[in-house]
């Protein structure tokens, strides 16, 4: 080592002693010098931690103080814990300098704290004996993982018989036949993204968020999420722009149908509501009630994951990209907790977290631009498809 550096060293702690004297015997100690003393602190002492949380603390929770804790059961953890342990986006050594072996376990901990919990890097970091950077290394390795697994929770119905049992379950609801799915689109407040525009952001409430379009089966499950663009953009051209709208026609053939509120074109592919100007016939109000009544399982959705998973209450990541991947992770635990039967059942304020935002978005008017020849046509399939099933039900 040189021997400039060896002498610097030596002397941090008589420079620090002299500040700290000087700072608190002189009544006129400056702010420099108190800042000078505040970031010596910081920098040379040893920053207190919590030693030993998950031995000590963690394995000694009861099954229900887990779940409130880490917002999922603890057999559900174990086994997303065995997938990524598995996985090629595990490493021990997470660190720059390759010196904390950190368990899955403890990294998976740490994740669903964070997803669970409004805290910060630094706090679960802390709270987990473990580097910021090494809390920044962990989530960034768990967002790979869970994007590459999100295909095999994140699916549509594909054979007859999948979707056959999609839509004999969505019938129970209410009666409404040939429904395989429920889509709406749902905002998801963050911060100004970096390098962005911030105006581009900004949704019908003068906040900045992000629009998650999701289509739900019966079991409030997503089989299908479309998430990255600006709320700015109409719920209608998110449609357009995501992959599904182009796969649906085929999926759905002519017996089945997603629903979807006023906000979406109809099709024969999309069912959505008649327009209630005060004298809708009984038969197209009692489609409407049916209609509504199974929809509502998308909104429900909505409500689960951000009830459960509250960082998604308000996103403070810097990347349009980090937080598309976050809230994709939190889909795919949302969906493995259902297919665990790990069922989030605390009371769900459904005016506060979603109705006041779909109900807004349902009231926006369609795009003004002229509908070209082909899109007539294809209203007109699904106008003969709605008025089939408004004749149906009963």
């Amino acid at each position: 080592m040189d021997n400039n550096i060896k002498i610097v060293l030596t002397s941090v702690p008589s420079l620090l002693e002299t500040l700290l004297e000087s700072s608190s015997s002189s009544s006129s100690s400056s702010d420099d010098d108190i800042i000078a003393v505040d970031f010596l602190l910081q920098e040379f002492v040893k920053k207190p931690k919590v030693e030993n949380f998950v031995e000590d603390v963690v394995d000694k929770y009861l099954e229900e103080q887990f779940r409130q804790q880490f917002r999922i059961r603890r057999r559900t953890c174990e086994f997303l814990t065995q997938r990524f342990e598995m996985s090629s986006h595990f490493k021990k050594k997470v660190d720059c300098g390759g010196k904390q072996e950190i368990p899955a376990k403890v990294q998976i901990l740490a994740f669903l704290w964070f997803a669970g919990n409004k805290d910060s890097y630094r706090e679960v970091a802390n709270l987990f004996n473990i580097s910021t950077a090494s809390m920044f290394n962990i989530l960034t390795r768990l967002l790979e993982f869970f994007f590459e697994v999100s295909p095999n929770f994140i699916k549509f119905p594909a054979t007859d018989e999948e979707k056959q049992r999609a839509a004999a379950k969505f019938e129970q609801i209410a009666g409404f036949p040939g429904v395989i799915g429920c889509i709406d689109g749902c905002y998801i407040y963050v911060r100004k993204p970096a390098g962005k525009v911030r105006s581009t952001y900004i949704n019908r409430h003068d906040l900045l968020s992000l629009t998650l379009q999701g289509i739900c089966d019966a079991e409030k499950r997503f089989i299908d999420v479309f998430v990255g663009s600006p709320s700015k953009i109409h719920d209608a051209r998110i449609f357009q722009l995501s992959f599904i709208s182009h796969d649906l026609p085929d999926i759905c053939g002519t017996e089945y149908h997603i629903l979807g509120d006023a906000a979406y074109s109809l099709r024969e592919y999309m069912l959505t509501p008649y327009t209630n100007n005060g004298n809708l016939a009984s038969l197209k109000q009692r489609y409407n009630k049916k209609h509504s009544q199974t929809r509502v399982k998308i909104e429900n959705s909505f409500s689960l994951i951000k009830t459960r998973f509250r960082q998604l209450m308000r996103l403070d990541f810097h990347s349009v990209e980090k937080m598309s991947k976050f809230i994709l992770a939190c889909c795919v635990l949302h969906n493995l907790c259902i297919n665990e039967g790990d069922i989030w059942d605390e009371d769900i304020d459904q005016h506060r977290i979603n109705n006041l935002e779909n109900e807004a978005r349902s009231s926006e008017s369609r795009s003004s631009e002229p509908l070209l020849e082909r899109d007539n046509e294809l209203r007109a399939l699904g106008e003969v498809k709605r008025t089939r099933i408004t004749n149906l039900l009963h």
